[in-house]
């Protein structure tokens, strides 16, 4: 017998001063089996940092031809395709095939610098975004994880600041070319 995914919900408050915006948000989302509560949350990260209103949690984990999240546009083709980890660069590469901006977040510091040393080469960069999440205050992001989280997320420059009533993390996302 399978496992099945649990589900979460997510009600957000999102404040993106970098972007000038201002959303309530209510997401649902399934960790996989295999996945922790800790990759679940790198992924909301990700999605608050990229959010629009046609981004979505796909398959991830249960399809190797979707990423974790993406942007569709009305004629169902790819905007954004987001990914999250140290995919090789044939995933990168076939990620820029189909899609016009693509956006990577990894989450170990030190594999990340040798993962990107490895691939920039070896890919065109021109269409691609790598960012490290780092938590750099109050972690780890799982201390606020419950099946239905109320949460509100204020974004500025490279930091973003996400908790619930009781306790707030700090995360700090930054180009990885910068660091």
């Amino acid at each position: 017998m399978a496992l099945s995914s649990t589900i979460f919900k997510a009600d957000i408050t999102l404040a993106d001063l970098n972007a000038h915006k201002y959303d309530d948000l209510n997401l649902t989302m399934a960790m996989h089996p295999s996945e922790n509560e800790s990759r679940m949350m790198y992924r909301l990260v990700s999605y608050l940092y990229c959010a629009h209103p046609e981004l979505e949690f796909t398959k991830g984990l249960s399809s190797t031809s979707e990423p974790e999240l993406w942007q569709k546009g009305l004629q169902g083709e790819i905007k954004h395709w987001i990914e999250l980890g140290e995919p090789d660069e044939k995933r990168i590469r076939q990620a820029c095939g189909k899609s016009e901006l693509v956006s990577v977040f990894t989450t170990k510091k030190n594999t990340a610098i040798i993962w990107y040393d490895k691939i920039k080469n070896k890919i065109s960069l021109d269409k691609v975004n790598i960012y490290y999440i780092d938590i750099f205050e109050n972690g780890p992001l799982e201390k606020i994880v419950s099946k239905s989280m109320r949460l509100s997320c204020t974004i500025e420059d490279t930091h973003m600041y996400l908790g619930d009533d009781d306790q707030r993390v700090g995360i700090e996302i930054k180009k990885i070319e910068t660091l």
